[in-house]
């Protein structure tokens, strides 16, 4: 299950642009600080160190305090203002509740057309090293890392395609069963993210996207390679200085071979609502935005273990430049 994070909202329903330009010249960009309140249940969860009861359970559910700055800067050049750079979490994404950390460069063409291509380098993480045992368990880094294309109104169409290829690596795998490693439980791998979207204008202030994604991970350990299919819903409102985005997706997950641990083969179904908020001009003041939001994620598994769930909910302000 994606883990919902802390998010802004800028979305554009319309802009006035010549063709194939990407924004005005030079640098601009946007800087946010939120903070907010997360609550959930995973046995993936670091934080409890020790898993009580019977393996084949629900994790206990756990709350923390959040805070994060997000933010992108964009740097628009060329004759006819055509050619960016960026670096940061882009505003598509975020308003959807995806938060991507990435840099690339972006390309406009025909009259609203723009591909894309960038990095998504890793920001390191923790799992556990065999998440397959009771009592305490030992933590190991995890990392992973992403190259992405996105083609935005294809042929100036109102479609759109979100294309990703990525590498997951746990420095110390030791996932098996009563103590002895297991080859098929290796969580090592590589995988491809696909969305193809429909951008349908309800009319000057709305927009209602729909999508459809698949998704495949070829890892190490047959037990962990799996193929996914979902849709995504999410509907855009921009009036004034108010902006709204409402969005849901439900995912389908099978994997390829039988568990060792509970001698059955995963299948996850994964559902969230997610919900922004932004006032521009907040205070009077021209480059500051208040933002609201939250979210909603659950994952259900025929296998109690892998079951998840997560909620979400944070406030903040946005200074644009």
């Amino acid at each position: 299950m994606k883990k919902l994070a802390l998010t802004l909202l800028s979305i554009s329903i319309s802009a006035v642009t010549h063709a194939g330009e990407l924004g005005q010249p030079g640098f601009d960009g946007e800087v946010t600080g939120l903070v907010g309140f997360s609550s959930g249940k995973s046995n993936f969860n670091t934080d409890t160190e020790s898993k009580t009861g019977d393996l084949n359970t629900e994790a206990e559910s756990e709350s923390e305090a959040l805070v994060a700055p997000l933010g992108q800067v964009r740097y628009t050049f060329g004759e006819g203002n055509n050619h960016q750079v960026f670096f940061g979490t882009s505003r598509e994404d975020i308003a959807v509740g995806d938060f991507v950390l990435e840099g690339g460069y972006k390309l406009g063409f025909g009259e609203k057309s723009s591909l894309a291509f960038s990095y998504l380098p890793s920001l390191g993480g923790e799992t556990w090293e065999d998440p397959y045992v009771t009592g305490k368990r030992e933590t190991t880094d995890v990392s992973s890392s992403a190259f992405r294309v996105k083609y935005d109104s294809i042929l100036d169409s109102n479609f759109s395609a979100d294309i990703a290829y990525y590498t997951y690596d746990v420095d110390s795998e030791k996932s098996g069963k009563d103590g002895t490693v297991l080859s098929s439980l290796d969580r090592n791998g590589n995988g491809i993210y696909s969305k193809f979207s429909y951008t349908h204008f309800l009319d000057d202030t709305s927009i209602l996207e729909p999508s459809v994604l698949y998704k495949a991970f070829s890892a190490d350990g047959s037990a962990m390679s799996n193929k996914a299919y979902g849709f995504e819903l999410a509907y855009k409102k921009h009036l004034d200085r108010h902006a709204f985005v409402l969005s849901a997706d439900y995912t389908k997950t099978s994997y390829d071979s039988s568990n060792a641990v509970f001698n059955k083969t995963q299948e996850d179904s994964e559902y969230g609502v997610f919900a922004a908020y932004e006032y521009d001009k907040f205070m009077g003041w021209d480059s500051v935005a208040f933002n609201a939001i939250s979210g909603y994620e659950v994952k259900s598994s025929n296998i109690d273990f892998y079951n998840e769930n997560q909620i979400l909910v944070g406030v903040g302000l946005t200074y644009k430049f």
